[in-house]
C-alpha cells in the first residue's frame, strides 16, 4: 500500500470511502465561530396585545378544514380584513400553496375591494401556477367591481382552459358593458367548457346589435374533457 508521510511518520493512505477508525478528530485551520447567547425579547408575549394575537386568530380561521363563515371574520374587525390582503404578498404564505389559495378565496368571499390590486397581480403573473391564477380570477368575480375587468381581460388568452373558463364566469358576475368585448372573444373559444359560459352570459345580457350564437352541443368526449378542466373554485 502506498505510504504517506505526516510529521515524519509514514502512514497508510486511507480511501475516502472507507471509515477511518484509527485517526483522531480532523483539525481545520479555520477559526472556530464565535458563540453568542440568544437574545430574548424584552417583554413576554401576551395574548390580546398587538398584531401577533390578530395574526394567530386569522391563521386559526384559515387553517380550518371548512371555510370560516363571514360572521367569524366580521368579529375580528377591519384589521383582520386588511391583514388578509397583506397575506396575499407574504412570502411565508406563498410557500404554502394550499394556504395561499385559502387566503385568496377568503378575500373573494368577504369581497374586500382592497384586494383587487394584489389579486390582479396574481392573475396576470405568468410565473404563477394556473390553479393559483384561477383562484384569483374567481375571487375577483366574487368582489364584482369594474376595477377587476382589466386584469381579467389580460387573462383571456391564457393557455389553460380552466383559467379561461373562470375568467368568463368572473366577467359575467361583474356584469358591466366593459366586459362584453372580452365575453365575445371567450364565446368563440376553442374549448366548449369556456365558450358555453361566455355565450350564456352574452345571451343573458343581450347587448343591442350583437348577435350571440347558441352554445355548442357537447359530445361525450367533450363532456369528459370538461370534467377534467372544471375549475376547483367554480361556485
Amino acid at each position: 500500500m502506498k505510504k504517506r508521510t505526516i510529521k515524519g511518520r509514514k502512514l497508510p493512505v486511507k480511501l475516502p470511502s472507507l471509515p477511518d477508525r484509527e485517526s483522531g478528530p480532523t483539525r481545520y485551520n479555520e477559526p472556530e465561530p464565535r458563540s453568542a447567547q440568544d437574545r430574548l425579547p424584552r417583554t413576554a408575549f401576551r395574548l390580546g396585545e398587538g398584531k401577533a394575537d390578530l395574526r394567530l386568530r386569522v391563521e386559526q380561521l384559515l387553517m380550518r378544514k371548512e371555510a370560516a363563515p363571514s360572521d367569524a371574520w366580521e368579529s375580528l374587525g377591519q384589521e383582520a380584513r386588511a391583514m388578509l390582503v397583506d397575506l396575499l404578498d407574504d412570502p411565508v404564505v406563498h410557500a404554502q400553496e394550499a394556504l395561499l389559495h385559502r387566503v385568496i378565496a377568503t378575500v373573494g368571499q368577504l369581497a374586500i375591494n382592497r384586494g383587487i390590486a394584489p389579486l390582479g397581480a396574481l392573475l396576470t403573473d405568468g410565473d404563477e401556477r394556473a390553479i393559483t391564477r384561477t383562484y384569483a380570477a374567481n375571487a375577483l368575480g366574487r368582489i364584482g367591481e369594474p376595477a377587476a375587468i382589466e386584469s381579467l381581460a389580460a387573462a383571456v388568452n391564457a393557455s389553460d382552459a380552466m383559467l379561461r373558463r373562470q375568467v368568463a364566469i368572473a366577467l359575467d358576475r361583474i356584469d358591466r358593458d366593459a366586459a362584453l368585448p372580452h365575453l365575445l372573444k371567450l364565446g368563440a373559444d376553442k374549448s366548449v367548457a369556456v365558450s358555453e359560459v361566455a355565450v350564456r352570459a352574452l345571451q343573458r345580457l343581450r347587448p343591442p346589435g350583437v348577435r350571440v350564437a347558441s352554445p355548442k352541443k357537447r359530445t361525450p368526449a367533450a363532456r369528459t374533457r370538461k370534467k377534467k378542466t372544471m375549475p376547483a373554485a367554480d361556485v
